[in-house]
């Protein structure tokens, strides 16, 4: 059971992260309403681009997960720019994460990211494969339950940065080789993430409005396909 909304979920959507948990890290405020509405459950709104050292550890594991299954394939430009490359890992997955973040806050919603200990684990078991699963975690959101296209535009945000910043490096990499891989890795968050399923952000934008998705994804899709012949 589910020690926030209540509800019961199987051992592998236990966990508020896992079934996307709309009352995590909730505040619950009391107020004084009238009869009819002495039932009701009222939250404060939350501040808006607010932070939390929690929020702040777990994107830096997710950081660092995210490092270690994909800075492998940047070692063909040399160690010797370790740094640099757990720099663009970190701008790809954190600015996906805030578009999410600061999205949601726009339209007054709570959110934090918080780290889904099984998927970084899953994530990790990737390390090796050629075909990577990157969910260290996610951006949960509560405040009230919105819109189709509310929550669709919430969900498209953190793809549509990962592609605006893999067509500023698929640019820029003539220019400085090892951008053509960080666009790479950004086509491959943007395009794993769009997938309609499950709780993947994909899903929700398919709900809200089909054309765009298939637009957005499209866009990562095929930049990702031509970026992968080139590397």
């Amino acid at each position: 059971m589910c020690r926030y909304c209540g509800n019961s979920f199987c051992a592998e959507h236990h966990l508020p992260e896992t079934h996307n948990c709309q009352l995590i890290g909730a505040r619950v405020i009391p107020m004084k309403t009238s009869v009819s509405d002495a039932s009701r459950t009222f939250y404060a709104k939350p501040k808006r681009f607010r932070t939390s050292r929690t929020e702040l550890l777990h994107l830096t594991i997710g950081v660092g997960v995210l490092v270690i299954i994909e800075a492998p394939g940047f070692f063909r430009y040399g160690v010797n720019i370790l740094f640099r490359i757990a720099g663009v890992i970190a701008l790809a997955f954190i600015l996906h994460e805030l578009a999410h973040k600061l999205m949601a806050q726009h339209y007054g919603l709570w959110s934090e990211f918080r780290l889904n200990p099984f998927g970084a684990l899953l994530s990790l078991l990737t390390l090796f494969s050629p075909i990577k699963i990157i969910a260290p975690g996610a951006v949960v959101i509560f405040g009230s339950r919105g819109t189709g296209e509310k929550w669709g535009k919430i969900a498209l945000a953190g793809p549509l940065v990962n592609i605006i910043q893999l067509i500023v490096f698929t640019i820029l990499s003539p220019f400085y080789p090892v951008l053509g891989y960080a666009a790479f890795l950004n086509a491959e968050l943007a395009v794993f993430n769009l997938l309609p399923f499950s709780v993947l952000d994909g899903r929700k934008v398919f709900t809200w409005n089909k054309r765009v998705w298939v637009v957005v994804f499209a866009t990562a899709f095929i930049l990702g396909a031509f970026l992968r012949i080139r590397l």
